[in-house]
């Protein structure tokens, strides 16, 4: 249980991460929604990236035990 949860706070942490530095690469004095909706956007993207690659991971695994 300890390496889900571990798992779980590096990809929070991660994410916060990407917030500052994507938030830092967005801003460019325009609407500051717009630049959060971006920032966003794009985190949501890269987490949901590392989700497929992880589904992909336990499907071959699954598939390896049998």
């Amino acid at each position: 249980m300890s390496k889900y949860v571990s798992v779980f706070l590096l990809t929070l942490m991660l994410s916060l991460i990407f917030f500052f530095i994507f938030g830092s690469f967005f801003m460019g004095g325009g609407d500051p929604a717009e630049e959060m909706l971006l920032t966003i956007g794009t985190i949501i993207i890269i987490l949901l990236s590392f989700l497929i690659s992880q589904i992909n991971y336990l499907i071959d695994l699954i598939k390896k035990k049998r």
